[in-house]
């Protein structure tokens, strides 16, 4: 009988292969304690692809994406409802405003904080609601449509200029929306002094609603002509 031991790399005997495949049966753990040999044993061969490692990999890539998408859009949903709860509690207290004298106290002081921004504006076009104000201020005619053209709302960077004249400083990103009360056209305006909170093609959905609110309590002291 040919000992393969003294002769490495030669291919033993069949009867040969039959002893060292009862051995191995016999004591697995002098494989199992070899990681070297154990690794060697499980891959592929040499300059061959192992495909099912290929397969596996990609698709632990894609089971991790899928944990990390699913844990941002959790996230995502929480803020939202967060803000929500916010707006609903603030809306509540526009409810309770007796006067525009309350509702500009509201919109400049309570309205930040509330709605996660820096700063509240709410003009009115061709309107002078009051003579002293902190929030809500009369504008020239067309600034609506000059900022969001034909469009209800609007969300992204704020540009300098635009920056200095309605809010008196430096913004990053704002949101803007319409407002219809008494057929005169105003504008809300949040701003934010990061450039992130606001971006393009974000939901508008909780600033129309807190807009709306905002129409209905102005129309109780706003009358046309």
């Amino acid at each position: 009988m040919t000992d393969v031991f003294e002769e490495p790399g030669s291919a033993p005997a069949a009867m040969d292969r039959a002893m060292l495949r009862q051995m191995l049966i016999e004591n697995p753990d002098w494989v199992r304690g070899d990681t070297e040999l154990l690794s060697h044993l499980a891959g592929a061969p040499e300059g061959v692809a192992d495909l099912g490692r290929v397969v596996r990999d990609r698709l632990l890539g894609e089971v991790r994406q899928l944990k990390q998408r699913e844990k941002a859009i959790a996230h995502a949903a929480r803020e939202n409802l967060a803000l929500m709860a916010r707006a609903q509690g603030f809306v509540l207290s526009l409810i309770n405003c007796a006067d525009m004298d309350e509702l500009d106290y509201t919109l400049a002081w309570e309205a930040p904080a509330a709605l996660g921004v820096d700063c509240v504006r709410l003009y009115l076009e061709g309107a002078t609601p009051m003579i002293v104000s902190e929030a809500i201020h009369a504008c020239a005619g067309g600034l609506t449509n000059e900022l969001l053209g034909d469009d209800n709302d609007f969300t992204g960077l704020c540009p300098s200029r635009t920056a200095r004249t309605l809010y008196g400083a430096e913004m990053g990103s704002h949101a803007l929306c319409r407002l219809e009360i008494g057929g005169q056209t105003g504008l809300l305006a949040l701003a934010a002094r990061e450039p992130d909170i606001f971006h393009t093609g974000q939901g508008t959905e909780i600033l129309n609603f807190v807009a709306r609110a905002v129409e209905q309590r102005l129309s109780l002291w706003l009358t046309t002509d």
